[in-house]
């Protein structure tokens, strides 16, 4: 009877001082330990044995949680020698299948300053390459982003344009899963966001969009010119006359569309009116 009660109360000491309770709120992890050596061994959430914990097998808990990082404006120079700065938006989770990785890593904390880091000096390689311009970084997030994921991630050189797509679209939209192994995590999300022109350029640049937004607008204003014309050499009147009554319309002609009643008929006096008051 004696060594029963002895041996239920090693087994209740036992049990005791070897479950342990991973959380699963916030979710987590451990690396298995023993005799203080990290192993590749995961547990995962809910009660767990550590046999004679800590002295032999050890936990070591890791945050699973997603991790959001925006990363600080990053400042570049382009072939054209022109400055630049990129805003950078990300997403990750701790890997599971790395965890030894994201240790060395020293976490969360050491993860985020390599990452910042990576992406950085990614940016600003890609910035100078050979004939790229201001103008073609400015319009060329995909292919920023392609070439952070590439380089990060140790995706192959040549991806197809499918493959790529979907990578891309996946990850602008937070449901990307693409491992970073060398930093224990999974990319959930990367966007690239504003990209900003700085110095004297800046100045060049927003004259030119205004000056492109010029040429738009009087495409638009010259495409419905022509449509009226048209529309009034329907109703019989030379491309002379309807251009002249397109101008008085308009303004570009000091003259009113009723001062033309002596030279139409009152039927197409009528008709031209319906057309520029609908």
């Amino acid at each position: 009877m004696e060594w029963i009660i002895i041996l239920v109360g090693f087994v209740l000491i036992f049990f005791a001082t070897s479950l342990r309770r991973i959380p699963a709120a916030p979710p987590q992890v451990a690396v298995v330990t023993i005799f203080g050596k990290r192993t590749r061994q995961i547990k995962k959430e809910g009660y767990r044995l550590f046999p004679f914990y800590p002295v032999v097998f050890g936990a070591i808990p890791i945050s699973i949680t997603k991790v959001n990082q925006d990363l600080s404006p990053q400042r570049v120079r382009t072939h054209d020698n022109a400055e630049l700065e990129i805003t950078v938006a990300t997403t990750w989770t701790p890997s599971e299948d790395c965890a030894i990785e994201y240790l060395n890593n020293n976490g969360e904390a050491g993860v985020r300053i390599a990452l910042e880091h990576m992406i950085h000096e990614r940016l600003r390689e890609w910035a100078r390459s050979p004939g790229n311009t201001w103008g073609d970084v400015l319009s060329a997030k995909d292919e920023a982003t392609a070439a952070l994921i590439r380089d990060i991630a140790g995706l192959p050189a040549q991806l197809s344009t499918e493959d790529e797509k979907q990578l891309i679209k996946r990850l602008r939209s937070g449901d990307g899963t693409q491992p970073i192994a060398s930093l224990g995590i999974t990319l959930n999300r990367l966007n690239i966001g504003a990209i900003t022109v700085l110095g004297g350029l800046a100045s060049d640049a927003e004259l030119r969009v205004r000056e492109q937004s010029k040429m738009e607008a009087e495409k638009v204003r010259m495409t419905g010119f022509k449509d009226r014309v048209k529309e009034l050499m329907e109703l019989g009147l030379s491309k002379e006359d309807g251009a002249e009554i397109v101008q008085l319309n308009r303004g570009d002609i000091q003259k009113k569309i009723n001062d033309l009643r002596g030279t139409f008929s009152p039927e197409t006096i009528a008709a031209i009116l319906k057309i520029f008051n609908r």
